[in-house]
């Protein structure tokens, strides 16, 4: 019995073994290698350069008596892993972009501002700005590497416009704005997880005309950044250009069948009135207790636009739409025109039409908006003569939730002639979704 007993434990050994040490096939090895290879490569990094700022003519001279500034920032980014097989088509189509969010301090405390016969200088001190960014490269190889970045965000300034003590500021009017950076660079890996580059950038702050003043400030300059990759695989050793566009053939790829869709939308934009600030900038008698006042109220308009669009591929879609919007704040422009002795007879409407070409660029569930339109009916008075073109422009950002494709959130920033005129939140949705059939051969 003791024997039988040491026989069937010896068996019991060798089944448990054999089962241990099953030779695993290249197949089954391959799919281990693949559910190792992390989806999004993570890296952190920083950068430091000097700009200068875009002068501007107010009154009658140079606004910018010393331009030179500095910028710092810190940033973490995200990039879909070329190994990985499950990659966004998103990703692929433009070549493994780059996520950013990061932190930017725009040193601006030793530009001097002044005109006429101010006793003192003024300056636009410090911006600190909260960004996303997103940058691709036009062209990569082993080590070299060129592309360009956006980027987008909030900033707090430290030294907008006050009448007191720096009322040459007319860049920057309130404490809180806008931020957006463009820049083209050039990057060098000196190790695979490395990359090291110099970029010429241009950064611009505004407020969107929710405060005055709000001339926004303008810089150009070069960048150093650094990046250091966190978890690059091993097997990653820096893939060149050629090798990055053979894994792009190596997608299986679907046709994208075009279609059409109706872009509803709805707004809400806020602004103050420029010809407000110009009663109390250059009009009021210096003993007016509103004059050189940069407490303007701010007014609403409200709007709806219908665009037809035709999304002809993946990332892109563009149409031509109707716009209207309604703002009750232009009941205020006559009399302020009396207050500046305005002589003349003009016109005033609450109500606006206008018609604009519209494009989108989506990546995932975000897009870039933009348009250009003119109006077909505006009334608004002297203004609308002097200081806005019958030419608009927005741009802005929209988000898709994925619990309800159809529908969007965003924002834009609007502008007549490239001066800001308002910023609006939207909502929209795409109703309908015409496929345009292909004909039989």
């Amino acid at each position: 019995r003791s024997d039988m007993k040491g026989l069937l434990r010896r068996f019991m050994q060798g089944v448990f073994i054999s089962v241990s040490f099953v030779p695993v096939s290249a197949e089954e090895t391959d799919v281990v290698k693949v559910d190792t290879v992390p989806k999004f490569i993570y890296s952190i990094g920083g950068g430091a350069g000097m700009n200068h700022l875009f002068n501007i003519e107010m009154r009658g001279e140079k606004l910018v008596k010393r331009g030179w500034g500095g910028a710092y920032e810190l940033f973490m980014t995200s990039q879909a892993n070329p190994l990985d097989t499950t990659v966004s088509v998103y990703d692929r189509v433009f070549g493994f972009p780059t996520l950013e969010a990061g932190v930017q301090l725009l040193d601006y405390s030793h530009t001097r501002l002044h005109t006429g016969d101010t006793p003192y200088q003024s300056s636009l001190g410090y911006v600190w700005a909260a960004y996303i960014g997103f940058r691709r490269d036009i062209y990569r190889n082993k080590k070299w590497s060129f592309g360009y970045g956006l980027e987008n965000g909030l900033c707090l300034s430290s030294r907008p416009y006050e009448a007191a003590d720096n009322v040459d500021n007319d860049m920057i009017g309130q404490h809180l704005s806008m931020f957006f950076g463009c820049n083209v660079f050039a990057g060098y890996r000196p190790m695979p997880a490395m990359e090291l580059s110099v970029g010429f950038e241009y950064k611009h702050v505004s407020n969107g005309a929710t405060d005055r003043p709000n001339k926004g400030s303008n810089s150009y300059g070069l960048t150093v950044r650094g990046r250091y990759d966190l978890n690059r695989p091993q097997s990653d050793k820096g893939l060149t250009f050629e090798q990055r566009l053979g894994r792009l053939q190596a997608f299986r790829r679907t046709p994208f069948d075009s279609f059409m869709y109706l872009d509803v939308n709805a707004t809400v934009g806020f602004r103050t009135m420029y010809e407000e600030w110009l009663l109390r900038r250059n009009y009021l008698s210096e003993d007016d207790e509103l004059y050189h006042d940069g407490k303007i109220a701010l007014h609403t308009v409200w709007g709806t636009a219908l665009v037809p669009m035709f999304r002809y591929n993946q990332v892109h879609a563009s149409g031509v739409g109707l716009e209207y919007s309604f703002g009750g704040y232009v009941s205020r422009s006559p009399k302020i025109e009396r207050e500046m002795g305005v002589t003349g007879h003009y016109r005033h409407s609450k109500h606006v039409l206008g018609i604009a070409a519209h494009h989108e660029v989506y990546y995932k569930q975000l897009s870039l908006a933009m348009s250009v339109g003119t109006y077909l009916f505006r009334q608004h008075g002297w203004i609308q003569k002097k200081h806005e073109p019958p030419i608009y422009e927005t741009v802005g950002i929209r988000y898709y939730p994925k619990f309800f494709k159809p529908f969007y959130i965003g924002y834009n920033l609007k502008a007549n002639g490239g001066k800001a005129y308002a910023m609006e939140l939207k909502v929209g949705l795409h109703a309908g979704h015409w496929r345009l059939r292909r004909k039989a051969k």
